[in-house]
């Protein structure tokens, strides 16, 4: 007698799950990483353009980013933004962040980001 070959409908089921699961986790994380990766643009551009020295106003460096974020579509509230002088003399932003997004039903991700540039 030969044995059956092959996966059983409850195995084919496990993987369809898993890779729902699977592709829910990448549709809610890759959107977060996309716009970490663009604010990391938006503030390196900052840096390079040579609008923002060590004489500007925190309040002027806000604006300045929320432009940029607007222009890119960057949602990212500034709740946390830190705009001071350091003890170099040059201006420091410093931006801890987390981003939430739901998951399934009532569960949510939440990933934490930094971002912290001297101008």
């Amino acid at each position: 007698m030969r044995r059956q070959n092959g996966m059983s409908l409850s195995s084919i089921l496990a993987l369809l799950l898993i890779a729902v699961v699977a592709a829910k986790t990448a549709y809610t994380l890759i959107p977060m990483y996309w716009d970490n990766k663009l604010l990391t643009t938006v503030l390196d551009g900052m840096k390079e353009s040579g609008d923002i020295s060590a004489t500007t106003s925190p309040k002027a460096v806000k604006d300045i980013l929320s432009q940029r974020m607007n222009m890119n579509n960057i949602r990212i509230a500034f709740d946390e933004l830190s705009i001071k002088k350091g003890r170099s003399g040059r201006l420091e932003l410093d931006w801890p962040y987390e981003r939430r997004d739901t998951w399934f039903g009532n569960v949510d991700l939440v990933v934490g980001f930094h971002q912290h540039i001297e101008f």
